[in-house]
């Protein structure tokens, strides 16, 4: 009975970390979608001089924490990529 009652509570612990971790990775994850979402505000505000935006993308699978990499397409067919990186937007048109 007393084996089973450690078990139990082991198993109650194991579970409420897991459930904490998990819980943290999706306050993580929501707080990096914020801060890209701001960005790619940014970002179009940024381009909105140049022209009238057709689409603003990013590239996940380039980016990071502390690196947002991306394109701006303009409807007159005008092609930017961008890196944004602490602060600072560096970009060039495509040919």
């Amino acid at each position: 009975m007393k084996a089973k009652k450690i078990i139990l509570t082991t198993a109650a612990l194991l579970g409420a970390g897991a459930l904490a971790f998990g819980a943290r990775k999706i306050v993580q994850e929501q707080e990096q979608t914020k801060k890209r979402e701001e960005i790619v505000e940014l970002v179009r505000n940024f381009f909105a001089s140049q022209g009238k935006i057709a689409t603003v993308y990013v590239q996940l699978y380039e980016s990071n924490n502390d690196r947002l990499v991306g394109g701006v397409v303009l409807e007159d067919d005008r092609h930017f990529t961008f890196v944004y990186e602490m602060g600072q937007l560096s970009y060039e048109e495509e040919a």
